[in-house]
């Protein structure tokens, strides 16, 4: 078996909105995403030097087996870019194989080479398998909450 870590290319997405639905499906809070929009979405983000982030997928045998959404915003304090884990997914039957912790170290990579100064993100508090894997590559904050607006 081998598994790669790449940037996504225009000719994954179709493999990766299965992935995208696998990982709403899972979700506590289910969505079914449109399609149309997430290929303009997915086209956009895989594009070098575009202003929103990155894609990177799991390549386990030919086959797309997770992914990494990755978007910038901007540390005042440092004037520097922060990159933003913003979802990562395995596939179920592809877990437990080092796919998550790939793609995390994947990530930390990428957001160097993009000159990111840290690289942060979320998860649910119900999420312990996530956290077992997030606790021990990353720190977790304190002080802090998380708050959203819906528009």
């Amino acid at each position: 078996m081998t598994i790669s870590i790449r940037e996504a290319t225009i000719a994954d997405i179709q493999a990766i909105l299965p992935l995208v639905d696998g990982y709403y499906a899972s979700s506590p809070v289910p969505h079914v995403p449109d399609h149309e929009k997430l290929i303009q979405r997915l086209t956009t983000l895989i594009q070098p030097d575009n202003h929103f982030g990155g894609l990177l997928v799991a390549d386990r045998d030919g086959e797309l087996a997770g992914f990494a959404f990755l978007y910038y915003r901007f540390d005042k304090r440092a004037l520097t870019p922060v990159v933003d884990l913003n979802d990562l997914y395995v596939d179920p039957n592809a877990r437990r194989l080092g796919i998550a912790r790939q793609l995390m170290t994947a990530t930390f990579e990428w957001a160097k080479q993009h000159g990111a100064n840290q690289v942060t993100w979320m998860t649910r508090t119900t999420n312990i398998n996530a956290q077992h894997l997030y606790d021990q590559v990353g720190e977790r904050e304190s002080g802090w909450l998380h708050y959203g607006h819906k528009l």
